[in-house]
């Protein structure tokens, strides 16, 4: 009899051990499931955050937008796929005038808008690009070519071996080469004499996946003359001052927007930038890939001193040069930042004043691109345009773009 009790104590004892294990393991399990389910919670919240615009996300919580904004796109980046990772393109309706198409880099969207507007030529296609490795553009042109359009090609003598261009050359396309030390540095397309392809984008695959980058579509016979007339100079194997021309009738309106259209040495850039400049009275937001010219930084400085809010944003490894003006710009009270993008450049030349005038171009603010460079500079006043370019310089001094 006491040994039969013993046994049943035991049972008992070990069913209620087995009863506590079973509870401690269904409750660790119910405790493993709600943890799991905040977590997938909270990062739901988090991606679905990052999709709100900027403009709507309380001042509070700029900075946590900001990371997680930062991260996804990062994320997206590595991931290799060829996907939108922000607002790339616009539209801005012109009245009285065709739009303006803009594109932003690094972005699949600018390599095919490129493509796309090299295919839409009926007639013929002027192409004058400092660097060209993307086989997906020579393709373009040679299709073309193909269908009868006639393609002349200016490139800079230390790109013309690349790959694309001597797979145009292959196929009886004519390249000049610039055959100097100075470097041809235009990035501009001509279609059918009426419209521009122009900004900072050289046509490779670093320029489309890692770079920042600008590039517009403009409509205006007036403007593509300016841009054929320097062209063809260039087609008479004349580079840098040599290309003596000056760009008569290189301001015209368009509707109601007024548009400017400049080259180096010949026009004297410069002097246009630092008359543009003279008229800032609020803001002027600057993104530069290399800053070295001491005359346009002093104007910076100058408003600065005057109360205009300027901020400058420099890559990062051109701020590094001992000609960079950064140190001085940050001594007159300019706002300086070097560019989050370590991965890529930080390559635009861009400025925009009081949100509505914006220049844009292949000029770096240098000695080289004032009087040896072959250079362009396009500049459009129209708020809309500017909207669009100071939404690309937040992003691009936020970080927020995803660099790998």
């Amino acid at each position: 009899m006491g040994n039969s009790r013993k046994k049943t104590k035991k049972t008992e004892q070990s069913a209620g051990k087995a009863a506590e294990k079973i509870v401690e393991t269904t409750g660790k399990r119910h405790f493993k499931g709600w943890l799991a389910g905040i977590a997938a919670l909270a990062i739901a919240s988090g991606i679905a955050f990052t999709f709100v615009p900027e403009e709507k996300v309380p001042t509070a919580l700029e900075p946590l937008h900001t990371e997680l904004l930062a991260a996804r796109n990062t994320v997206i980046a590595k991931t290799g796929l060829d996907i939108s990772r922000f607002d790339d393109t616009a539209v801005v309706e012109v009245p009285g005038a065709s739009p303006v198409k803009l594109y932003f880099a690094p972005s699949p969207n600018i390599r095919r808008g490129l493509c796309d507007f090299i295919r839409s030529a009926t007639s013929t296609v002027d192409i004058c690009i400092y660097d060209l490795d993307l086989n997906e553009v020579a393709d373009a042109l040679l299709d073309a070519k193909a269908r009868k359009v006639e393609i002349r090609l200016v490139t800079d003598e230390d790109n013309v071996m690349m790959a694309a261009v001597e797979k145009l050359k292959r196929a009886g396309v004519t390249v000049v080469p610039d055959n100097r030390p100075a470097i041809m540095h235009n990035k501009f397309v001509v279609v059918d004499a009426r419209r521009i392809w122009t900004g900072s984008y050289n046509f490779t695959v670093n320029g489309t996946r890692k770079n920042d980058n600008n590039a517009l579509i403009l409509e205006s016979p007036e403007i593509a003359a300016c841009y054929l007339s320097k062209f063809n100079e260039f087609m008479e194997g004349k580079f840098g001052p040599k290309a003596r021309q000056k760009t008569f009738r290189g301001r015209v309106v368009l509707g109601k927007m007024p548009v400017i259209a400049a080259f180096s040495p010949a026009d004297g850039v410069r002097n246009i930038l630092l008359d543009e400049l003279s008229h800032a009275k609020n803001s002027v937001k600057l993104m530069a890939f290399s800053f070295t010219d001491q005359e346009i930084a002093n104007c910076l400085g100058d408003l600065a001193k005057k109360g205009v809010s300027v901020k400058c944003l420099f890559d990062y490894g051109q701020a590094n040069s001992k000609y960079s003006q950064d140190s001085y710009l940050r001594g007159c009270g300019v706002k300086i930042k070097l560019s989050p993008n370590r991965s890529g450049k930080m390559h635009h030349k861009v400025i925009i004043i009081d949100g509505e005038t914006v220049i844009t171009g292949s000029y770096n603010y240098s000695k080289n691109a004032e009087r040896n460079n072959d250079e362009n500079i396009l500049i459009l006043k129209n708020r809309e345009i500017a909207a669009n370019y100071i939404k690309e310089f937040k992003r691009c001094w936020k970080g927020t773009k995803g660099y790998l």
